[in-house]
């Protein structure tokens, strides 16, 4: 299982860099984390063709989509989505340049701390690391599942009569990239974090740490070593912010337009072929950011309760001199008001939580639009 981490995250490093989201590799487990002045400029003509492919893309479906004229919401809320697509591509741009040197620090930062536990032996243990893997072999599904459906999209198009040009695969995958490095910097805290849990436990319990001044000074170090992960992890959330925001609204529209085709397959009555394939495609192309969010979402929800696990590891029973009591109540005390929790502006908690009240949101617009184009469905 190692061996294929490492060439799952060697791979989405590069697909990163391939769609001129850094200017370096992303793959943390690297030797030398440094800049490339060929990615830069690659960089650069990446992302003006980006923006030119994502523009002709409004532009396109805007001009097909004039063959489907009996439903207005749809074609808002179509057009609505397409938008938030476009939002989600400049705030990925945006925040790639104006904090390239943030998000370099950081990776370099857990790349220290990673070192640095294995120099003191601390091991995350294989059931936690398999989790993480798991929802990374999920990422790659999606990202093979979203290459064959344009690569079937294209392919398919003259025989289908789908004359629609795929011009939404590089803006697509800039988006994909996006939300990968997010989710690395994440599962890379959190297992630095295991590892500082497990390095706590020997502490609490190893009976080889005789002296009271050895715990103390290993307690206070994994005292700021801790810190040092909550301060990167609020680091992160700053970074991301817009791309955080652009995550949730699409996901919130993927959802609305999703629901509103399911509905509109199963009630719909004598649909014209053009519409029936455009309304397949714009189904596909909205359930893929929902199926993302789900390893998303499991990923920072991890990332938010490792605070808690870490006061309930404190609240293991041990007989320890004084000293080294009132530095493990510090310690828990310091912790208490203070979390690893990613959020969207300390606004939106990004968890389960917020999953299921964007569910219930989406179950509300689904069925308003479902009651005010009833007549245009089922005519």
């Amino acid at each position: 299982m190692t061996s294929l981490r490492r060439t799952i995250q060697r791979s989405l490093g590069y697909f990163c860099a391939l769609n001129g989201i850094l200017d370096f590799n992303a793959d943390i487990g690297t030797r030398n984390l440094r800049r490339y002045r060929v990615l830069f400029m690659y960089r650069l003509l990446h992302n003006c063709a980006v923006i030119s492919l994502t523009l002709k893309f409004l532009l396109d479906f805007a001009d097909h989509f004039k063959y489907i004229e009996r439903s207005t919401l749809m074609t808002i809320n179509f057009f609505t989505y397409f938008t938030l697509v476009f939002f989600a591509v400049l705030s990925s741009m945006g925040s790639c340049y104006q904090w390239q040197n943030r998000i370099l620090a950081v990776l370099k930062e857990l790349k220290h701390q990673r070192d640095l536990s294995r120099h003191m032996g601390y091991r995350v243990p294989r059931s936690k690391l398999n989790s993480i893997d798991y929802l990374l072999i999920g990422l790659i599904v999606l990202l093979i599942l979203r290459l064959s459906i344009h690569l079937a999209t294209f392919t398919l198009s003259a025989r289908m009569g789908f004359n629609h040009p795929c011009s939404c695969f590089l803006p697509e995958c800039m988006i994909f990239a996006m939300n990968y490095l997010l989710f690395a910097i994440l599962a890379e805290i959190t297992r630095c974090w295991w590892r500082l849990q497990s390095g706590l436990k020997m502490v609490l319990l190893d009976p080889h740490l005789s002296t009271v001044a050895s715990k103390l000074w290993e307690i206070k170090r994994l005292h700021t070593r801790f810190q040092r992960l909550i301060d990167l992890t609020s680091e992160v959330c700053s970074i991301f912010r817009y791309v955080t925001l652009a995550y949730m609204a699409r996901n919130l529209w993927s959802g609305i337009v999703a629901g509103y085709l399911l509905v509109r397959f199963v009630i719909g009555n004598g649909l014209l072929d053009v519409e029936l394939v455009y309304l397949v495609f714009s189904f596909i192309t909205c359930i893929q950011p929902l199926m993302l969010s789900l390893l998303v979402n499991s990923m920072t929800s991890t990332t938010g309760s490792l605070v808690e696990v870490t006061r309930d590891i404190l609240k293991i029973p041990h007989k320890k001199s004084a000293k080294v009591e009132r530095s493990i109540e510090w310690l828990s005390l310091q912790l208490t008001w203070q979390h690893t929790h990613v959020s969207i502006f300390g606004i939106f908690r990004i968890n389960r939580s917020l999953a299921f009240r964007s569910a219930s949101f989406i179950l509300v617009h689904v069925l308003y639009m479902v009651q005010s184009d009833y007549i245009s469905i089922t005519k």
